[in-house]
């Protein structure tokens, strides 16, 4: 996948420091599963940098911007991070601002304005299939549509093993691999998507 020169990132994943280890797993499977570009401050931040900065430039760089609220109100920087992200929105009625319900979360501790948005609700759990194909739904801006759990894991499959293949011939056309290389490892993700 090309990135667009202005947006770099997918999704940025707000949330508050007590759910770091649980949006690391959710940003994991939005990467591995849905071949998205995911800015995560674990990931991201350089030690050393200015980490404000670094943050306010990723919302920037994001095409979405993924809330992830537990348990606790937002407060301190996740509450600037959630008021940046809405006033771009407000700007920018492209950039979606999409509120996540973790499996700890309560919908009740967030403000009235991002309450308004459709949620994606994680409650039954970070694994739950229908809440992921709402989430990666969301961030590509298309609707979720009718939700069958099979097609759509079939579908994340097949995508990702089509990220695979344009890997190997981008591999093999900057002659990083050579030709033979190059056709077994595409042989081993056709027999990959054939055995599904």
């Amino acid at each position: 996948m090309m990135a667009d020169p202005v947006h770099d990132f997918d999704v940025f994943l707000s949330h508050a420091h007590g759910d770091a280890e649980i949006v690391e797993r959710l940003g994991a499977k939005l990467t591995d599963e849905a071949q998205l570009r995911v800015w995560l401050d674990k990931w991201i931040l350089v030690p050393g940098e200015h980490w404000q900065q670094e943050m306010a430039r990723g919302l920037e760089q994001a095409r979405t911007c993924a809330v992830c609220v537990s348990q606790d109100t937002p407060s301190g920087w996740f509450r600037e991070e959630i008021e940046r992200a809405l006033n771009r929105q407000a700007k920018d009625p492209s950039f979606r601002v999409i509120p996540i319900i973790l499996p700890n979360g309560d919908r009740t501790v967030v403000d009235n304005f991002l309450e308004l948005r459709t949620w994606v609700d994680f409650k039954a759990g970070i694994d739950d299939g229908y809440a992921i194909h709402v989430l990666i739904s969301g961030i590509r801006g298309k609707p979720p549509g009718r939700y069958v759990a099979g097609e759509i894991i079939r579908g994340l499959a097949l995508e990702a093993m089509r990220g695979k293949l344009k890997k190997i011939r981008s591999l093999r056309e900057e002659q990083l691999i050579d030709d033979n290389v190059a056709l077994e490892y595409q042989r081993r993700v056709l027999d990959e998507i054939i055995g599904r």
